[in-house]
Formats: C-alpha cells, sequence, structure tokens
C-alpha cells in the first residue's frame, strides 16, 4: 500500500533517541485513534527524540517504518499503544518480525506498552514486555521524557529510571498502580496527520471532552476515565484555529455534551469552511435543532445496546422506549439516508423476552422513520473495572445460538445485519479477564493456530477464566484505576435489582465512587 499522507514528521537520527512506536492493528485504524497519534506527535515535538510508526499488517514479512522505511531492531525503544484486547497476539507477531525476543530476559531493547486496554488488564502480557505506561499524557508525558533522556538507552539504565515516571508498572510489581490523569488536562488532544486511508477517512481527530458520565455498567471508558473533564469554549476555539484549511473534523466524545454545545461547536466548525463527522451521538442528544449539521451526512449512528426497557435498566442505560420512538419521528424529516443502531446480546439478566424485543424495536424505527437500517450485533464481553466485571461471559455456543435466532429474526424485515463474532469476542473475553497463566494462549494464536487449538493452551478450565466469583481476587487489581472497589460492587447489586443510578456529575467535594479525589492534587 502506498501511504499518502500530511503531517508526517521526519527527522535525522543523527544524536536522537530512536523510539518505535507500535500499533497493532492495521494502519486503517491506527490513523483513526487520537491517542495513538496524539503520543506520537508529543514524543516528536523533542528536538532530542524520533519517533517512527510501526503498524500491524497480515503480511508482516518487511515490517518497516513509515517514516524512514528502518528495521524494528534499529530502534533502542519500542512503545506499543494498544486500545484493543484482541490484540495482544498482534503485538508478539511484531516483536517476532522485527527480529526481538518475546522472552524479556533475552531482549535488549526494552518493550513498554500503554493505552486503554492495558489499563483494563496488563496482567496477561507480564510474560513478554518489559513495563507498562497507566495514565493520560498530559501527566505521565514529561516524566516519561525526562526519563527517557537523563541517561543512557542501555536497558538495564533506562528501566531503573522509568520506575519514577508515575503510572509506570513493572510485571515484577510493587502493586497496584494508579493509573494518573490530570485534573485539568491543560488542552483537547487534536491530530496535526491526515490520511484518506484512515477509518474516518482524512479529517483531523479533536478531544472535545475527556470521559462519558454517563455510567452505562457495561462501559470500561466510561469508569476508567473518571471524572468526566470538559474543556474550556475557548480552549476548543484555540484548537480550531491549528487545523489544517477545509479539512473534514471528528470529533470526539460527544456523549457527555448538551445538544446545544454540539450544535455551537459543529456550527463555529462549520463557519470556519471545515465539514464535521460524528462517530455516534447519545439518541437523547439528538434534537431538531441539529438537523443542519447532517446535510451533507448519509449515516447516522446511535446505540442503543438493548432492546427492552427492563434490560436498558438493568446496564443503565437511562433511555426510555419512547425517547427511541421520538427519534425516529424526528429523523424522518432529516435528509439522511441510513441509520445505524448498535444493540448487544449476552447481556447479564438477559431474558428471550428481551432478545425478541429488537427485532420488534428495529421494525418500528423503520416504519417511523423512513430509514435504510443497518444493525449491528455484538456479544457483549464483560469488562475490567466496570461494575460487570462480575459478570459471566456466555458460553459461545449459546452466544452463536442467540446471533442465529436475531439474524433470522432482523432478514425477515429487509434490513442490513452485521453481527460481530463470536470467537474474535471469546478472545476479547479471555485476555480482558485473564492472568499470566494465558502466556501459551496468546502466544498460539499470534503463530496463527486456531482458536480451537490455542484453547488447548489454556492451564485452567475455561470457565474459569469466563467467570469470575464474587469473593475471588481479581488479576487486574494490580491497576488502581482511582475508584472504588466497593462503589462498582453497589452498581453490580443495583443492575441485578434492576434498578438505574444517576450520572456521574463531578465536583471536588464528591465522594461517591472516589474518582474526583484527583480534584484534590496532582495525582
Amino acid at each position: 500500500m502506498t501511504i499518502v499522507e500530511k503531517g508526517t514528521i521526519r527527522k535525522r537520527w543523527r544524536g536522537r533517541l530512536p523510539i518505535a512506536l507500535v500499533f497493532p492493528n492495521t494502519y486503517r485504524v491506527g490513523m483513526a485513534n487520537l491517542g495513538f497519534l496524539a503520543l506520537y506527535q508529543f514524543l516528536n515535538r523533542y528536538e532530542e527524540i524520533v519517533c517512527e510508526r510501526f503498524f500491524w499488517s497480515h503480511d508482516l514479512s518487511r515490517l518497516r517504518s513509515v517514516e524512514t522505511n528502518r528495521p524494528l531492531r534499529d530502534f533502542k525503544l519500542v512503545l506499543v499503544s494498544v486500545p484493543f484486547e484482541g490484540d495482544f497476539p498482534k503485538i508478539l507477531s511484531i516483536l517476532k518480525a522485527g527480529s526481538l525476543s518475546l522472552n524479556p530476559a533475552e531482549r535488549e531493547v526494552p518493550v513498554i506498552a500503554g493505552g486503554v486496554a492495558i489499563w483494563l488488564n496488563p496482567v496477561p502480557l507480564f510474560p513478554f514486555l518489559d513495563g507498562f505506561l497507566i495514565g493520560e499524557l498530559e501527566t505521565l508525558g514529561e516524566p516519561l521524557v525526562r526519563a527517557l533522556l537523563s541517561g543512557t538507552p542501555e536497558k538495564h539504565s533506562l528501566l531503573e529510571r522509568l520506575f519514577e515516571v508515575p503510572g509506570f508498572l513493572s510485571p515484577n510489581g510493587p502493586f497496584p498502580v494508579k493509573i494518573v490523569k490530570s485534573p485539568k488536562p491543560k488542552s483537547p488532544l487534536f491530530s496535526t496527520i491526515t490520511t484518506p486511508e484512515a477509518e474516518f477517512g482524512e479529517c483531523q481527530l479533536i478531544e472535545v471532552t475527556r470521559g462519558c458520565g454517563q455510567a452505562c455498567r457495561f462501559c470500561a471508558a466510561g469508569y476508567l476515565y473518571r471524572p468526566p473533564r470538559r474543556f474550556e469554549h475557548h480552549e476548543l476555539l484555540a484548537v480550531m484555529d491549528e487545523l489544517y484549511p477545509g479539512v473534514k473534523v471528528g470529533l470526539i466524545g460527544l456523549e457527555f455534551l448538551k445538544h446545544q454545545e454540539i450544535e455551537e461547536l459543529a456550527q463555529k466548525l462549520l463557519e470556519k469552511g471545515h465539514p464535521v463527522s460524528f462517530s455516534s451521538l447519545r439518541v437523547d442528544a439528538l434534537k431538531p435543532e441539529l438537523s443542519p449539521l447532517f446535510e451533507s451526512t448519509r449515516t447516522v449512528t446511535l446505540a442503543i445496546e438493548a432492546a427492552s426497557e427492563r434490560l436498558r435498566r438493568i446496564i443503565n442505560k437511562r433511555l426510555t422506549r419512547e425517547t427511541i420512538l421520538s427519534m425516529a419521528e424526528m429523523l424522518a424529516t432529516w435528509k439522511v439516508t441510513n441509520l445505524k443502531l448498535y444493540f448487544m446480546f449476552g447481556l447479564p439478566f438477559e431474558e428471550p423476552d428481551d432478545l425478541s424485543q429488537i427485532p420488534e424495536l428495529v421494525a418500528e424505527i423503520k416504519k417511523i422513520s423512513k430509514k435504510r437500517i443497518t444493525v449491528s450485533l455484538s456479544p457483549f464481553v464483560p469488562k475490567p473495572w466496570t461494575p460487570f466485571q462480575w459478570a459471566s461471559f456466555e458460553p459461545p455456543e449459546k452466544l452463536k445460538e442467540k446471533a442465529r435466532t436475531l439474524r433470522k429474526a432482523l432478514g425477515a424485515l429487509k434490513v442490513k445485519v452485521s453481527t460481530e463474532s463470536v470467537k474474535e469476542a471469546l478472545v476479547q473475553a479471555l485476555i480482558a479477564r485473564g492472568d499470566e497463566t494465558l502466556k501459551n494462549f496468546i502466544l498460539s494464536i499470534a503463530q496463527g493456530y486456531g482458536l480451537s487449538k490455542a484453547l488447548k493452551t489454556l492451564e485452567k478450565p475455561l470457565s474459569e477464566y469466563l467467570r469470575r466469583e464474587e469473593d475471588q481476587g481479581l488479576p487486574w487489581e494490580v491497576v488502581d484505576p482511582g475508584i472504588q472497589k466497593e462503589f462498582l460492587w453497589q452498581e453490580w447489586i443495583r443492575a441485578r435489582e434492576g434498578r438505574e443510578s444517576l450520572p456521574c456529575r463531578p465536583s471536588k467535594t464528591c465522594r461517591l465512587c472516589g474518582a474526583c479525589l484527583i480534584f484534590d492534587g496532582p495525582f
């Protein structure tokens, strides 16, 4: 593939510390990941550092950096940005293709990983990596650079200095390590590098809020990034002044904004000549006033997640049937032609009637909205650091049967249906909830073995990984997200009882979950 980019950073190597920044998924996905792009931009601001990108691909026989076509072994440090648990095996594939040993004791180049999947649970990667960065860029970025530049790049010396970086976690402990967060991020993250090959097309991404306070009980990011933090209006305007002329802008983090704020922000961008892209919007944030913003948009994407009122209370979606159908009625007057709806199946305490209501609700939305409908179905994967960390991942055969039933019922409605692979969800669930005993499983997947053969390498019964008992220690507790375990437990009980909870409303005096304690000090 010929790469066409704007904003690529290329530097001479002489006298600089060369860092390989690895994204263990495709170029298309990585170039739409704001955290990965922000780290690339941040490191390259330092004259003493040259940072170049690597991506996973189906053919790693000629793994080279994007910027100068150098092999991975030429770099003094490898940093891996990991947003998805399912990409853990790809990390090993990249290291092997780059002629780096998978055994840290045999490897001269240190390999350090960060990203939201690492915050959730780094333990399955303990046998393979030298360390982990658990925190936000604004808080750990400068201490990280000081550690990198204050001595030799020799591995032992570098790792000793990294121990002093807030948020650095070593596989050897001590535990837990707290996720370091910024009480008030100085300015929104935004990307300065664009390519038409990115998942969202050629656009610049802007973070409009940090975190989400909606408190959906299945959402890991909603809990890990607590407390949700907003940027001042003038800070967002300042970022707009730095955008490339006429470039499309993708807005990240709209879930915590009211429709008036979304409208005002998007209108400012349109006035400056920037087309606006929305990854997804809350159903209750769609208002008639937003219609002009979608005049050039063909598809609106909405995450309903569960079709029944009962199940939406359990997952704390706080969305009524009346609100959903009112949204459909409003969209009938909009120019958009396609409506994409997200639902999950295999949710905790799910009953057959909850599933049967998915095609019933979709049929009503289709009839009222008069749009072409695509339904995306995903198996539920219980994530660490959510109230559902005590939930089970359903047996794969049961999930496959539910998927078949839903596809058949939805197909009769003449709507397009896409279903996330149950096999991929199983791998994700195992890694998200696993520990160091997954070493051979992850290695087998990385070596290209099928799932059936990889499962035979598990050191414990599959069911022990897919369910965590309520009185059991959790392997991911090597990380401290700043949220009290008791709060998550009480939310699990409320879910079991079908009771909703209020959204997160951060303040210096709130002590409900513990996240707002960051307002008391630097970390």
